[in-house]
């Protein structure tokens, strides 16, 4: 038995939100209607407030973060299989190219180990969620813990 200790980043991603981007579709009704009718005021609010980190992924994890909180979603209307990250708005990079930054990171850190927590999946439908799923198996191949090991974590 033992215990990890680990700094984590909340919201990992927003560092890119997108300032032409929409506001999640699963964001409520009232912040949805009142960023379309009073865009110039609104808008630059969900921003200041979505907006938890400054640092990329990769000078998070050189600054000793761990524990990545990635938001996964879908673009509403987006024919693309591509994923984004979000927090009210989405951001501008890819979860593919995020991941593959990750992985760089890893190879030139062969000792360490990094939690991806993956969640809200806003937007996600089961043919996308499989296809995240294959890409983190497709990215990170033997890096990823195998199934046999039993992870309990505290917060």
């Amino acid at each position: 038995l033992f215990f990890l200790c680990s700094t984590g980043s909340h919201d990992t991603m927003t560092y890119c939100l997108d300032k032409n981007s929409a506001v999640s579709g699963n964001e409520s009704k009232v912040v949805k209607f009142l960023n379309k009718c009073m865009p110039c005021i609104v808008h630059p609010i969900i921003m200041k407030w979505s907006t938890t980190q400054v640092l990329t992924v990769t000078e998070q994890l050189e600054a000793g973060v761990r524990y990545l909180d990635f938001r996964i979603a879908h673009k509403a209307n987006d024919p693309s299989m591509n994923l984004y990250f979000v927090h009210m708005v989405y951001t501008t990079i890819t979860v593919q190219d995020i991941l593959c930054e990750v992985l760089r990171w890893l190879e030139t850190h062969p000792q360490e180990v990094i939690i991806l927590a993956c969640r809200n999946f806003d937007g996600l439908s089961k043919r996308l969620h499989c296809h995240l799923i294959a890409c983190i198996k497709e990215t990170f191949q033997c890096k990823l813990c195998p199934r046999n090991v039993s992870i309990r974590y505290f917060f």
